[in-house]
């Protein structure tokens, strides 16, 4: 079992190999759920991510996916990682997935 820090690190891991991979690319990087807020309670740890692409890239998609899943391993936490190109995350700001992630996640970018 890991404390919320070793999760908070595990989010800001991801975003900071993400950027340091895709920087130019990534127009918002937002990770949010139990394990970025605290909530956990040490059990079951997850965060999410939400990384919006100026333009679509199936490879980038593929990579920051198995960077997630990588992070998480190293971390003990379950992670997921959705990309969106910026035109789809702008037809799709309304959906309550995107304002979820920005209500309540931290964003890195």
């Amino acid at each position: 079992m890991s404390d919320g820090s070793s999760q908070g690190s595990a989010a800001d891991a991801f975003a900071e190999r993400a950027q340091a991979e895709y920087g130019d690319s990534i127009r918002h990087l937002v990770v949010f759920g139990d394990a970025v807020r605290g909530d956990d309670h040490g059990m079951h740890t997850e965060w999410e991510a939400l990384v919006v692409l100026e333009d679509h890239d199936e490879a980038a998609e593929q990579q920051l996916e198995g960077l997630g899943e990588r992070v998480g391993l190293e971390h003990g936490v379950v992670t997921s990682v959705y990309v969106l190109p910026v035109e789809r995350f702008e037809a799709s700001q309304d959906h309550p997935f995107v304002r979820t992630a920005f209500e309540e996640g931290r964003s890195y970018v």
